[in-house]
């Protein structure tokens, strides 16, 4: 008895100290982790709103903000972060961030909408090597149902370079 838990006290020493050498991730290496890239923020817009259950037109492309124009100084790296709060009535539905008129980022958020059938979708993509000059951005829904609505909405465009 006495052996087997000398045994069992020995296996335990050696498996906390195997642990605490490893790390969280169970690997014995020590990886740093570099970003791909880091950018220092030039100048940003910040929009909010409430669509006041503004109804979304059915497989179309809603614009549920006129667009914000920021201006690059050299080539540089437009960012957006994009939630929005929509009443799905049971439907897929999707925020799609437009740079230039361009679809830069589309996705899907899915039926996750509970009895009020309210969801909070959130979006963010960057869009890089842009030209110098203006660049308009801008955030659209899509929706697949015949009723969906739209409220409170909120985005923040930025320029980094």
């Amino acid at each position: 008895m006495y052996l087997s838990k000398a045994v069992l006290v020995v296996a335990a020493a050696a498996l906390a100290s195997t642990a605490a050498f490893a790390g969280h991730s169970g690997s014995t290496t020590k990886t740093i982790h570099q970003p791909s890239f880091a950018l220092k923020l030039k100048s940003e817009a910040f929009v909010q709103g409430n669509g006041d259950s503004t109804p979304l037109t059915q497989y179309s492309y809603t614009p549920i903000d006129s667009g914000t124009t920021l201006n690059c100084t050299r080539v540089c790296t437009v960012s957006a972060n994009v939630s929005s709060q929509v009443q799905t009535a049971g439907a897929d539905w999707a925020i799609v961030i437009a740079v230039d008129g361009s679809y830069a980022e589309s996705q899907y958020q899915g039926v996750q909408s509970g009895p009020s059938s309210f969801v909070v979708g959130n979006v963010q993509t960057a869009v890089g090597s842009l030209a110098i000059g203006h660049h308009t951005v801008q955030t659209l829904l899509y929706t697949e149902s015949a009723s969906a609505t739209y409220q409170y909405y909120s985005m923040h465009y930025a320029v980094h370079q």
